[in-house]
């Protein structure tokens, strides 16, 4: 008796090793192209900061997964009623829209963290970061902060 108790705590131990941290606050998102994104943010992070990741499937069964990325954050992906704060928009110019997630940051003075992802087939790339805060019309806000980030890109 006192053998098998021992192979069970080694199996469960052993288990608990090779098992993946799971996500909190994970959500599909439809994306325009009729992908579907799931958004989450780390489970064993803080709420206020650490990060969050953009897995694409190929549909809402979340079989195919095609690809995705991970990034740093500084504050909540999420509002308070769990929903992300997720909008699209063709901020760089060329015909397809771009996620545009921003961060509510811990604090009283309601700032963003935004970052602007380009979706390709199977990679997530941020193409911008900015500071913003709630009062601001983010898409107005991502497209001048894109626009000064390509003009200073070409100055040589």
């Amino acid at each position: 008796m006192r053998y098998s108790a021992q192979i069970v705590t080694a199996a469960l131990a052993s288990t608990l090793l090779v098992a993946p941290a799971s996500a909190k606050n994970a959500v599909m998102v439809p994306l325009p192209d009729k992908r579907i994104a799931v958004i989450s943010e780390g489970d064993l992070e803080s709420a206020s900061i650490g990060s969050y990741t953009v897995a694409l499937y190929k549909d809402d069964g979340l079989i195919d997964y095609l690809g995705g990325g991970i990034f740093a954050r500084d504050g909540s992906v999420f509002d308070d009623s769990g929903k992300p704060r997720v909008s699209f928009a063709d901020i760089t110019g060329d015909g397809n829209a771009e996620m545009i997630i921003s961060k509510l940051t811990a604090g009283s003075g309601n700032y963003l963290d935004v970052d602007v992802l380009k979706l390709s087939d199977a990679t997530v790339e941020r193409v911008l970061n900015f500071a913003s805060d709630t009062k601001k019309d983010l898409l107005i806000e991502a497209k001048r902060a894109y626009s000064q980030q390509d003009q200073s890109l070409k100055k040589p």
